[in-house]
């Protein structure tokens, strides 16, 4: 129960196994399990997941290669099928059938990646390195196109019988170049599994010049935008895969994991009580979740931050100290001061007031988070809060004419940070992801930045989140009233945006809305007539 596969922890990939198939049987039928006894004592046994077939196949295989390389037994699954299939990965979520146009093609795939680094680094590394090259590889190799893979999410199709070539020469790739392989680094054979399997099903599949019909017609760049959209749930988004760096972040460990206490109750409650025995499970759909620390009125995420040094706490701050005093030729020991010594000292000393207003204003950001930190709430009240606004969220978007009777509030644990620079680090989305490299601040004037805390449960971190424009302005709004309806929002939103398209306004405000209601800052209600 200890093997995480990449998510957060081990909790997390059993219950994306769950959705993965809870979400597969909904939509289609004849829906099969091809696994070792270690997979069926925990899937079927243990979880009961309701697969039609199951088929213990994947035991005791030796592919004289790496065991790093953990493709090869997902590839030997694909030669097992005497007729048309398409194989899914735990790690997808449907919310819609897979259209039939996509499952009539001889060879289906989720979508092509173009000029991803790592492909071009590992491409690299097979052509000056590696003693046995495929011809269907060296042909695309030596092409002035772009390095392309196609993404496995779903790979399959009605020409059954190209797997059976396509896992024989990707077999002998691996045997051949045994020792190569074996040389990679961690990281390196991470990505060389998606090469082994994606990269050469491409090739392959190009040098043969058989079609693929792809699920998603765009050719995807890294960024992946658009493929963890748990918040567009529960109607608006059909397809969502947790790939990659999505199964380390923590907010969409906690999505995933409300969408399967939302829509699978009873699944949920199983993966509870097998990862965490203590804790209080739900009954039905809207009841509470109590977890270990609710007997106690202290937060976690207060204790870890507070266990943190000073120097931690305030290491932009100290940056800053550090990066101003060497432009201003200042000769201080900030080591041997607290960082309220060091800025009483420095707010006497410093000249340059542009510096001194920057100084301030990132001191008084740091200031600001660890006392929001300090005020949070018992855990169980953070958790409580959560269910309550993904809970009423999943509701309302439920309706596709959610705006008639919407009502927003704003949760009593919504707190954010006023500043005049960005300081903040989001981590809250890989997509929305960005390295913060405050030295920047020197050169940009000011303007009006607001941040948010959110909760990642899972890592006991507290992350920053530098809102948006509309996020902003509608934090703004509800943070007057109690409650304000959705048809106020949208009219003092058009009238505030009138820079933006008017067509793109509901759009931007709607995307504003989901995210901050599935993330525990907006109640949302449907007004009672």
């Amino acid at each position: 129960m200890e093997d995480s596969f990449g998510w957060c922890s081990a909790k997390y990939h059993i219950m994306s196994w769950a959705l993965s198939c809870l979400q597969l049987n909904k939509f289609h039928s004849d829906v099969e399990l091809i696994t070792d006894t270690r997979g069926k004592e925990l899937l079927i046994d243990q979880l009961k997941l309701p697969y039609k077939n199951v088929r213990i196949e994947l035991d005791d295989l030796d592919f004289e290669a790496d065991p790093r390389l953990w493709v090869m037994k997902k590839m030997y699954s694909y030669t097992l099928h005497g007729e048309p299939f398409l194989n899914v990965d735990g790690d997808v979520y449907i919310f819609k059938p897979i259209p039939d146009e996509i499952l009539s093609g001889d060879l289906i795939a989720q979508n092509i990646e173009q000029d991803f680094e790592y492909y071009k680094e590992l491409v690299n590394l097979v052509d000056n390195n590696f003693e046995y090259i495929p011809s269907a590889i060296k042909t695309l190799n030596i092409s002035s196109e772009p390095i392309k893979g196609c993404n496995a999410g779903v790979l399959g199709g009605n020409n059954f019988q190209f797997f059976s070539g396509y896992y024989h020469l990707v077999q002998r790739f691996v045997t051949e170049n045994k020792n190569e392989i074996n040389q990679l680094t961690a990281t390196q054979m991470v990505n060389f599994n998606a090469i082994v399997e994606q990269y050469i099903f491409y090739c392959l599949s190009n040098d043969l010049e058989i079609k693929v019909n792809y699920l998603f017609d765009t050719v995807y760049d890294p960024a992946f935008e658009g493929f963890a959209n748990f918040h567009y749930l529960p109607k608006n988004t059909p397809y969502i895969h947790a790939l990659g760096d999505y199964k380390k972040n923590g907010w969409i460990c906690d999505q995933l994991a409300n969408r399967l206490r939302i829509d699978y109750p009873e699944y949920y409650n199983i993966i509870i009580n097998l990862t965490e025995p203590d804790t209080i499970c739900f009954k039905g759909k809207n009841q509470q979740e109590g977890s270990k620390d609710s007997r106690t009125n202290v937060s976690s995420f207060s204790f870890n931050y507070l266990a943190k040094s000073e120097g931690d706490i305030f290491y932009r701050t100290k940056q800053m100290i550090s990066s101003i005093c060497d432009k201003e030729h200042i000769s201080l020991n900030i080591n041997k001061l607290t960082i309220f010594q060091v800025m009483e000292y420095l707010d006497k000393e410093l000249t340059n007031t542009r510096s001194a207003a920057l100084l301030n204003d990132l001191f008084e950001f740091e200031k600001e988070k660890l006392k929001l930190i300090q005020s949070l709430p018992s855990d169980d009240l953070i958790w409580k809060n959560e269910v309550k606004t993904c809970d009423s969220a999943n509701h309302v978007f439920l309706s596709n004419s959610y705006q008639e009777k919407l009502e927003l509030k704003l949760s009593p644990l919504c707190m954010t940070i006023e500043s005049e620079w960005d300081w903040a680090e989001n981590l809250i989305l890989f997509s929305r992801t960005k390295e913060n490299n405050f030295e920047k601040n020197f050169h940009v004037d000011s303007h009006y930045y607001q941040t948010l805390l959110l909760f990642d449960r899972h890592h006991g971190e507290v992350i920053e989140y530098l809102l948006g424009p509309i996020e902003t302005y509608l934090i703004s709004i509800l943070s007057r009233d109690a409650n304000t309806s959705y048809a106020e929002v949208a009219a003092q939103v058009m009238v505030f945006f009138q820079n933006i398209e008017a067509s793109q306004v509901p759009v931007l405000l709607e995307e504003a809305i989901r995210f901050l209601s599935f993330s525990g800052v907006i109640y949302l209600s449907e007004k009672v007539e």
